[in-house]
């Protein structure tokens, strides 16, 4: 897929999922965690997704951050981004879905206002 110097995830997931080998197989690939809340009572919680992420990952320099829902989470990821990195939003239907909510967003990398990840 081509060369990106950073790689931001926007990721929600349910529960009832085996988070483990997911978020496994992604931990190499990406730099920047942007877990997040669903409006589900089915889903994990952000910051139950970033503690799986956080027992089983070997990166030392990769970060995460919990948001209330997709849109916030996709928001900080555009706020941290360089023109040159890539967002990625997966999980579940509701990650995706409330990031297309009102249609495909128009991203601009480097924007002010959002947390940061750290």
């Amino acid at each position: 897929m081509g060369f990106y110097p950073t790689t931001h995830a926007v990721f929600g997931a349910m529960a009832d999922k085996d988070l483990a080998p997911m978020l496994a197989r992604m931990d190499p690939l990406i730099d920047r965690w942007y877990f997040t809340d669903l409006p589900t009572p089915r889903a994990a919680s952000g910051a139950a997704l970033q503690a799986a992420w956080q027992a089983l990952t070997q990166r030392k320099d990769a970060a995460s951050a919990v948001f209330d829902n997709p849109m916030a989470a996709l928001r900080a990821a555009e706020a941290q981004a360089q023109a040159t990195d890539r967002i990625v939003v997966f999980g579940s239907f509701y990650t995706v879905g409330g990031v297309l909510e009102h249609g495909v967003p128009r991203l601009h990398a480097g924007q002010p206002g959002s947390d940061a990840v750290g």
